[in-house]
């Protein structure tokens, strides 16, 4: 009975499956070498003063926390530099956000979080750049 309708099932899925693709602000190519990327990926996240809860050097990914604010409860972003042609690199954000409580009392999870991400990539290019750092208001001194 149920078999004759499971390669509908498996159609539904698997369009379903594609159709959640991330967003575009959530992926970039870098002309760099991973290592280099990864690395400049850190000092982003870093700079931003995100939380890193989690680092993984060899398959290059970091997980780390945006903090609650005015107008979020933060988010759990995952990072991930794979390698591309040419020793070039491609970076994907994955993002989960956290919703307050709802009407059942749960923390419930969103997909947003774009400025977040666009800070960091803003950060990664300036490293790989080569651009030196801003210089703190206060004191003048180069982070």
């Amino acid at each position: 009975m149920f078999l004759h309708r499971l390669p509908l099932l498996m159609l539904v899925v698997t369009l379903g499956l594609s159709a959640q693709e991330s967003p575009e602000w959530t992926r970039r190519s870098f002309s760099e070498p991973p290592d280099r990327v990864f690395a400049a990926a850190l000092q982003s996240i870093t700079a931003q003063r995100y939380e890193i809860l989690e680092k993984n050097d060899e398959k290059r990914t970091v997980r780390f926390k945006v903090g609650k604010s005015a107008f979020s409860w933060g988010y759990i972003m995952l990072l991930e530099v794979l390698p591309n042609e040419n020793n070039a690199s491609n970076v994907s954000i994955d993002i989960a956000g956290m919703r307050g409580p709802g009407s059942n009392g749960k923390v419930s999870v969103v997909a947003k979080g774009k400025k977040e991400a666009q800070k960091i990539f803003q950060g990664m290019d300036k490293l790989l750049a080569g651009e030196p750092r801003a210089k703190t208001p206060d004191t003048g001194i180069r982070q």
